[in-house]
């Protein structure tokens, strides 16, 4: 069935102007939460070599990739935590939620900038994390309830195109800005989200159908019934699907700058032109994900399904991590077409989160779906934490990052049964 031939529900029929508005508030704070994740990535190198020695630890090639691994495992970790804001959205709406969390995750990012050593840069990128993780728990149940149906898959699938802009933003500034603000200026830009938040309070309205679930009921059901009852296999299948993506793409893509950087250093280029060229890559991944969150409700309605969809981006996910780690990243002067592979590479591993961003919160009802959308994120990036940690482990141990990336990729293998676990939505009104 087309997803333009869904019926459309009254409580999801809201004014144009309301739903244009609910589509770019959520869409900008996602936005601003790609800019502010993506910042470390972008000064990762010249963070850590000040920090190092700050806390004792030499500056060396090692210790930088050990312990900048270790760092983002600490900010996915927060990530992963914030699945409390998704039952904080259930229980006092989305727009509080949104509120509270761009706010904790602006002002953590701009403390990173702060830091005197790893311990409380370390404390500020949890802080961060835990922030950012919980403005999609509420943002994404805000926009899918409060649009109209025949609108929704096509919002949702654009609201992740927000991603990707926000870290070509980090790019551009970082090529822009690094020279006159180094990386502790860049982290004090992450303040910016701040200023969201009035608007947030007086121009979006809160979501129709969360207050019409909460006037049917006065308190939402118990969150473990997500976990036992009868929605724990469409649960524990989401979270399962969102362990493998997010453990694949964050031990593959992010570490693109640093092996760039460190690759073009070794082989005596500036380090200037090196970190040019690192945010450059990171532009060109992130135009292929943005190309393929604009084609998403076109691939999703031309399956009709969600799990033949979910299946293609996995099995190219896999091929395209091969093709360029092993196949070029890790043979000697390949640098070029390593970097002319990275709009696939985004096209495969990232801009599969706006097929979930239309498929998780069709799997749960209103009164759970942020505690259930937001729990299946939140799991997958405490797996997903382990994944740079063990590639920056391993690229230290075996001093290659292609061979310890590729290795990781064989997630996305592993995560095919999972996706036949999960319900199938497609073609379905998101349910009350």
């Amino acid at each position: 069935m087309s997803e333009e031939a869904v019926p459309v529900s009254a409580l999801s029929a809201a004014p144009a102007m309301s739903a244009h508005r609910v589509f770019w508030a959520t869409w900008l704070g996602w936005m601003l939460d790609g800019f502010d994740s993506a910042i470390y990535v972008m000064v990762l190198v010249p963070a850590m070599t000040e920090l190092l020695p700050a806390s004792g630890m030499a500056a060396e090639r090692g210790n930088i990739a050990a312990m900048g691994g270790l760092l983002f495992s600490v900010f996915m970790l927060g990530w992963a935590c914030s699945m409390f804001w998704g039952w904080v959205a259930d229980r006092i709406g989305r727009i509080p939620a949104m509120c509270l969390t761009v706010l904790l995750y602006s002002v953590a990012t701009a403390l990173c900038g702060l830091a005197p050593g790893l311990l409380l840069f370390g404390v500020f990128r949890f802080l961060a994390g835990f922030g950012i993780g919980g403005e999609w728990a509420a943002g994404t149940p805000l926009l899918q309830e409060s649009v109209p149906e025949r609108l929704r898959v096509r919002l949702a699938g654009w609201l992740h195109t927000a991603t990707p802009t926000g870290i070509l933003l980090a790019s551009i500034a970082s090529l822009l800005l690094y020279g006159a603000l180094g990386w502790r200026g860049m982290f004090l830009l992450g303040i910016l989200p701040a200023l969201l938040v009035a608007w947030l309070r007086v121009a979006v309205p809160e979501s129709p159908k969360w207050q019409a679930a909460r006037a049917r009921q006065a308190a939402a059901p118990a969150p473990g019934t997500l976990f036992l009852g009868p929605l724990a296999r469409r649960t524990w299948s989401a979270g399962l699907m969102m362990a493998c993506i997010i453990f694949g793409l964050w031990s593959s893509t992010f570490w693109i700058p640093t092996f760039i950087v460190t690759r073009m250093t070794a082989a005596g280029a500036p380090f200037a032109a090196a970190q040019r060229l690192a945010s450059g890559s990171n532009i060109l991944v992130n135009l292929g994900t943005l190309a393929g969150c604009l084609l998403m409700p076109w691939i999703a309605a031309r399956f009709g399904r969600r799990r033949p969809a979910a299946a293609c981006f996995f099995i190219g996910a896999l091929l395209a991590n091969g093709i360029a780690w092993l196949g070029f990243a890790a043979l000697p002067g390949s640098l070029l077409p390593f970097v002319l592979m990275l709009p696939l590479l985004g096209f495969f591993t990232n801009s599969v989160f706006a097929l979930y961003t239309i498929w998780l919160p069709e799997i749960f009802p209103t009164a759970q779906r942020a505690l259930g959308s937001g729990f299946a994120f939140s799991f997958g990036r405490l797996f997903g934490a382990l994944g740079p940690g063990i590639v920056g482990t391993g690229a230290a141990l075996t001093g290659s990052y292609p061979v310890a990336i590729a290795g990781i990729s064989l997630i996305y293998a592993i995560g095919l049964p999972f996706i036949a676990l999960a319900p199938e939505t497609g073609g379905s009104a998101l349910p009350d």
